[in-house]
């Protein structure tokens, strides 16, 4: 069992990890024009458009929150234990995109998540 301030530090990790994806797909998913220029310019607005996006931004710095956590984190435990925990990102950001994008998540979805947590659970308790 870890310790409650541990636990703590990968529930903020995985909180920012969705959350910042959350960002990344509503700041991604805004209309662009589709423009004729070649493939590298259009690469080349895609990233400078992002990179002016505040909801791309606001991603990146939850995603800078979830990794300065996942250093604290695997700082405190051994890395054979936290890395399998890691999955609940998986989780987590599915969740988040059903309830904050209201993407639908099929039946055979949930099961994966169910099986996904009982992994976690088999790992937790050992």
């Amino acid at each position: 069992m870890i310790a409650y301030d541990t636990a703590l530090i990968l529930l903020l990790a995985l909180v920012c990890n969705a959350l910042g994806s959350v960002c990344f797909k509503k700041g991604a998913s805004r209309p662009r024009p589709n423009g004729h220029a070649g493939k590298i310019r259009r690469l080349l607005a895609f990233a400078a458009d992002m990179l002016s996006n505040r909801m791309v931004l606001l991603g990146l710095l939850l995603q800078m929150g979830a990794i300065i956590g996942w250093l604290a984190f695997i700082s405190r435990v051994a890395l054979s234990f936290a890395f399998p925990l890691s999955s609940v990102s998986n989780v987590a950001i599915l969740l988040a995109s059903h309830y904050l994008l209201g993407e639908y998540i099929s039946p055979r979805r949930w099961s994966g998540v169910m099986l996904i947590l009982g992994g976690i659970a088999l790992i937790a308790n050992a």
